[in-house]
């Protein structure tokens, strides 16, 4: 978990926004907490949301995980480079990510809980 948290701003390549945004056309918080859980998929799968195999499948990363995570099959999604951690903490993150990544914004939660619930976790 603390090589996730602490290479996340490393990785981060391009940008996300979060469909509400093409809506309204305006930035929020809610929107920046959708991104970090893009982020934190694409840290956990290995994939880019523009991977050329969601392309060619018509779907989308977070499409993928969703379907996977809701499948109970997450360790199919998991990036092979972590295939030494452990698999709660994994599974943990990708489950802050699903909360990230809420359709209504409103459901999703803000980024000082995010922090929290990552820091609780790095802490048991």
């Amino acid at each position: 978990l603390r090589y996730i948290i602490m290479h996340v701003c490393s990785l981060i390549g391009g940008v996300v926004v979060a469909s509400e945004y093409f809506e309204t056309g305006r930035a929020t918080t809610k929107g920046d907490v959708y991104s970090y859980g893009v982020v934190l998929l694409e840290l956990l799968t290995g994939k880019r949301p523009t991977d050329e195999s969601f392309l060619e499948n018509g779907t989308r990363l977070v499409t993928w995980v969703k379907e996977t995570m809701e499948e109970k099959r997450e360790e199919h999604a998991v990036d092979g480079a972590l295939a030494s951690f452990p698999a709660e903490e994994v599974k943990f993150v990708f489950t802050v990510a699903e909360k990230c990544l809420e359709s209504d914004p409103r459901d999703r939660p803000t980024m000082v809980q995010v922090a929290k619930m990552l820091e609780q976790a790095k802490l048991a």
